[in-house]
């Protein structure tokens, strides 16, 4: 309770308006607040930070890739990285009550100060994209960063959940902190309007979105379709990221919500061109916003227990042919341009995924999902079921055909016009 009571007091230290030293309020927790916290068996709310951090002084030039010819991207995606290799992994030492990234800017349940962009200075477009609530907003660093919000906004939880786990076993994802949000100057809705400025109820939970690297295009939001996956000399790394897509049920997988990008890390400067140039492109899911559902009218339904309980691993489990309700939209159809069944997975891939997933234990996936927010949707289930879910998914990827007998997918990695064979 004396805890409970220190934060409490900690939330509420700094006023409610900016001041001429950019102080704001941190104000978002109150006792009713925590308790209810508690009472839904929250991650303990870590108080915010205090505003008044310098801004980050940079005065080197940022190398940009702008966008480049098709086919220096290809050459790119022919050589991309898809996961991390498995003896640099350390899945045991990640901490899922806080955050599973080795550089954790914000923990699980953290009050994150920060002052609203305007859609017009944010966005290209004067608006964001797509129809999920989202805005920008500066953070105490002076650095932008995207807010993914809203109660009914299944996004905020399913991307949580898919990247935490992503991140887990190895496959390259972005950094997904699901904290609550002081904005003092945000509107209640920013999404759909602008006018109420300050309207916004500080210390809702929201998720903050951190790219882990520059996408590389050769025209804006091209990303990468599955159906180009047969283009990489990774055979077996693209075909477990595909069959990730189909263990998820992620249907939502249209070319711009796959990213080919480069870390910082990895961009230098061509000496023959002065360009931006990757060394290690790498290639990931980067929107897993409609997974862990069922069949949908259009796309899969999103966290919804009962949806992704009712559906099976496997389409054709003798054949290891996996099952995805593929919308119009999708970039895994029938087959892609090599004649590949993009629904069949081989021996190595399964192998590989069943390695990976077993590096995670119970207690990790139950941490992952509480940190998620997963119990709060609807039909309601703990984090415990949660996690025992997606563990009776992983035994479907060990024992295709449910008898416990030895199982081989008939292919060791699939070929091209596999689905003429």
């Amino acid at each position: 309770m004396k805890k409970a009571l220190s934060i409490a007091i900690l939330a509420g230290l700094t006023g409610n308006a900016f001041a001429a030293g950019s102080q704001f309020s941190s104000q978002g927790v109150n006792a009713a607040e925590l308790k209810k916290a508690a009472d839904a068996n929250y991650t303990e709310i870590i108080p915010a930070r205090v505003w008044g951090a310098e801004k980050a002084k940079d005065g080197s030039k940022k190398l940009e890739f702008g966008f480049i010819s098709e086919t220096d991207r290809n050459a790119y995606i022919v050589k991309a990285a898809l996961w991390v290799p498995e003896n640099q992994l350390n899945t045991k030492a990640m901490d899922f009550k806080k955050g599973p990234f080795p550089h954790l800017k914000y923990e699980a349940e953290e009050l994150v100060n920060c002052k609203y962009v305007p859609n017009a200075e944010a966005y290209d477009a004067g608006k964001a994209n797509g129809t999920t609530p989202k805005f920008k907003c500066e953070g105490e660093d002076g650095k932008k960063f995207k807010v993914k919000y809203g109660e009914k906004n299944a996004e905020v939880i399913t991307e949580v959940a898919a990247t935490w786990i992503l991140t887990g076993i190895g496959a390259y994802a972005d950094r997904m902190y699901p904290v609550r949000l002081n904005c003092p100057d945000c509107p209640s809705d920013p999404f759909k309007n602008e006018a109420d400025r300050g309207a916004w109820r500080n210390g809702q939970q929201i998720a903050i979105e951190d790219k882990i690297g520059k996408r590389i295009e050769f025209k804006a939001n091209s990303g990468i379709g599955f159906d180009e996956f047969y283009l990489m000399e990774d055979r077996v790394g693209a075909e477990a990221l595909t069959a990730i897509a189909h263990f998820f049920g992620d249907t939502d997988n249209k070319a711009p919500n796959q990213a080919l990008a480069c870390a910082k890390k990895d961009t230098v400067q061509d000496p023959a061109t002065g360009a931006a140039k990757c060394l290690k492109p790498i290639v990931y899911i980067q929107d897993s916003g409609v997974t862990f559902g069922g069949r949908g009218l259009f796309h899969n339904s999103r966290m919804n227990y009962d949806g992704w309980a009712g559906e099976s691993v496997w389409l054709d489990p003798s054949k290891c042919v996996m099952r995805l309700h593929t919308a119009q939209t999708s970039s895994i159809q029938a087959t892609d341009p090599s004649g590949r069944n993009m629904h069949q997975i081989g021996e190595q891939a399964r192998q590989m995924l069943i390695r990976r997933f077993s590096m995670l234990s119970r207690e990790q996936l139950v941490d992952i999902f509480t940190a998620a927010r997963a119990f709060k949707r609807a039909p309601q289930h703990s984090a415990e079921d949660w996690a025992d879910l997606l563990l009776n998914k992983v035994q479907q990827l060990r024992d295709p055909m449910g008898d416990g007998a030895e199982f081989a997918c008939p292919y060791d990695i699939v070929p091209a016009n596999s689905a003429g064979l």
